[in-house]
């Protein structure tokens, strides 16, 4: 990807002369105050995609978290289960 061009990037190629950066000066200071805005609303996109992603692996964690003592659980109620069976249920089939 090519590398952005800020405002005076711009204006260094376009060689303007005196007369015509005082004729576009106030759309000059329009774009320079916009590039203010945009890099910081960079800076806080990049930082909310950061909290973000930490806060969905923390999701992650615990849902396998979860998930790892929910199978505990099951085999403990399956234990459970055989113990209180009847003993006819309890017959191992060959």
């Amino acid at each position: 990807m090519k590398p952005v061009k800020t405002i005076d990037d711009l204006l260094r190629e376009k060689n303007l002369t005196p007369e015509e950066m005082e004729e576009h000066r106030e759309l000059i200071e329009e774009c320079r105050a916009r590039e203010v805005q945009l890099k910081e609303y960079a800076r806080a996109t990049h930082e909310s995609m950061r909290r973000m992603t930490e806060e969905l692996d923390k999701m992650s964690r615990m849902a396998e978290e979860l998930w790892q003592e929910a199978q505990r659980l099951s085999q403990r109620v399956n234990g459970i289960y055989l113990h209180v069976a009847p003993a006819t249920m309890r017959k191992v089939y060959h």
